[in-house]
């Protein structure tokens, strides 16, 4: 009996021992991959995330789209690092199977660039890996955590090892920047909680809308405003998985809203809506933006809390109550029982914004607003207050303060030039519009039929606008052949779903379809 108990004892000490062993060991692969994150991280906006195995570039290199998305620079760097080191079994077996970081990042001189960052495999160390590359490529020690590698006559790598983590980038600033590690960063914290990374999704994107706007002030000539100054406090996050097609690049996931006074939260916890308002959209229309509810007094509460947030109470009331004792017009009349699930703001490929607001009767709208509008023709009316359209929808009417409207097929369009609003009536009366262009056609059969969000960018359409307000860099690979030329749509769509929304991120490319010769010669 003695030697059972003193065999049991020895039994469960040595299974405790080798538990202690195994989750001290889990423990430490799992602090290396938060310090590998954290160096990713760091003002980052864009994470592309991946496991390093080779069947991961083999589907990627089958592809090619996401090669014209990156351009011929950025593609050689990583075909430069897959040729010379993933392709080299000695060295890749320090990293093999790893989660590897692309984080894009603004680097100097208006540029942006990429970070890799990648831990080395548990069992191995730094000391080992740097002996093997020093023995294959030209290989520079500049401090014990900085390295320069020659990879040829024009690639030159800079390399930072920090705690078994590796950087690499072709700036030694992103890599300098990647070693100072932030102990509180909430898009570290954001990724461990959404990791989405497993064996049978190929890779992943994780956005920093919080970051953006140092993204943005790179890429864009002037200052952040307009349509894209929501950026300037978009307080939100994204984990999209991404859908390998030879046709499209689709990203499919979630988008969390955090700060409580950001206006998207309106749309939270809304049953995703059928859009039909963008069917009235002119053909040469750029881009959008359209939201949609489930009923316009619910979701007007909704406003008035927003608003109070953004202590604009009071001024707003002082507009409603001006025009109830100017006019004798209760605007809350007019809104509440005849204003529908839907309204978007777009703007013209000749660089006009223009918005509209589906009404459920638009002929009774159009004589209750006869005695807050003056004529500017038959058709076309313009506010004689200012703010009504922003006090009863928040913040995409914010820029029309006095607009410039017309009530057609139930939809109020407005703009600040009545001149744009004649141009939107030819469009539409003379059917030229953008749901019967094959390409915005085909865009839409790649995404969700229902949604409460969505931005709506036509490349085609848009070059003007780009070429106006893009630096050159940018513009001339957005209009490459290399480039993004070919692509004409991009799409983020967001569906509510209780605190966040299901998005659908789509870059597509519509293929026309040939006609066979026997077809075509008939």
């Amino acid at each position: 009996m003695k030697k059972i108990l003193v065999l049991l004892i020895a039994l469960i000490t040595g299974v405790g021992f080798l538990a202690y062993i195994y989750f001290s060991k889990l423990n430490n692969e799992n602090n290396a991959k938060d310090l590998a994150l954290q160096s990713a991280t760091n003002n980052a906006a864009l994470i592309f995330a991946f496991e390093n195995d080779k069947s991961f570039y083999q589907i990627i290199e089958g592809q090619g789209l996401l090669q014209q998305v990156l351009g011929k620079q950025k593609t050689e760097l990583l075909t430069n690092l897959k040729e010379n080191i993933v392709s080299d079994n000695t060295l890749n077996s320090f990293l093999r199977d790893q989660q590897v970081y692309l984080s894009i990042l603004p680097d100097e001189n208006k540029t942006l660039n990429f970070l890799l960052t990648i831990q080395i495999k548990a069992d191995k160390n730094f000391k080992q890996f740097y002996e093997n590359l020093k023995s294959k490529k030209v290989l520079t020690k500049e401090s014990d955590e900085n390295y320069t590698i020659k990879f040829n006559d024009s690639l030159t790598v800079f390399l930072g090892v920090k705690d078994q983590v590796l950087t690499a980038s072709t700036s030694k600033k992103l890599i300098m920047d990647a070693a100072v590690r932030l102990d509180e960063n909430p898009f570290t914290e954001y990724i461990k909680q959404n990791n989405l990374l497993n064996k049978n999704v190929l890779a992943h994107l994780y956005i920093n809308f919080n970051q953006a706007p140092l993204l943005l002030k790179n890429i864009i000539a002037g200052n952040i405003n307009g349509e894209i100054s929501l950026l300037n406090n978009q307080n939100s996050f994204a984990s999209l998985n991404y859908n390998f097609s030879k046709e499209k690049i689709l990203f499919n996931g979630n988008t969390e809203i955090t700060a409580n006074d950001n206006y998207l939260k309106l749309f939270e916890n809304v049953a995703a809506q059928s859009i039909s308002i963008t069917n009235l959209l002119p053909s040469n229309t750029a881009n959008y933006a359209v939201y949609a509810y489930d009923e316009y007094k619910n979701w007007f509460k909704k406003l008035q809390d927003w608003q109070t947030i953004k202590g604009e109470t009071k001024k707003i009331a002082s507009v409603i109550n001006s025009v109830k004792d100017e006019y004798r017009v209760d605007l809350n009349s007019i809104f509440l029982p005849y204003v529908k699930n839907q309204f978007i703001s777009f703007q013209l490929s000749t660089s006009e914004k223009l918005g509209a607001i589906a009404l459920s009767n638009g002929e009774k709208v159009k004589q209750l607003l006869l005695d807050v509008s003056a004529d500017y023709n038959d058709e076309i009316k313009i506010f004689k207050s200012s703010d009504i359209l922003y006090n009863f929808f928040g913040e995409p009417f914010k820029k029309f303060g006095r607009p410039y409207y017309t009530i057609i097929d139930n939809n109020l369009v407005f703009a600040n030039n009545a001149s744009t609003v004649q141009a939107f009536l030819t469009s539409y009366k003379n059917n030229r519009l953008l749901i019967q262009t094959p390409k915005y056609i085909n865009a839409l059969n790649q995404i969700s039929t229902t949604s409460n969000i969505g931005y709506y960018i036509s490349t085609n359409n848009s070059s003007d606008i780009f070429r106006n307000n893009i630096l050159l860099p940018f513009y001339k690979h957005l209009r490459a052949d290399s480039g993004l030329k070919n692509f004409d749509t991009f799409y983020y769509q967001m569906s509510a779903d209780k605190n966040k929304f299901i998005t659908n991120m789509l870059l597509n490319k519509y293929l026309e379809q040939q006609i066979p010769d026997s077809l075509s010669n008939r």
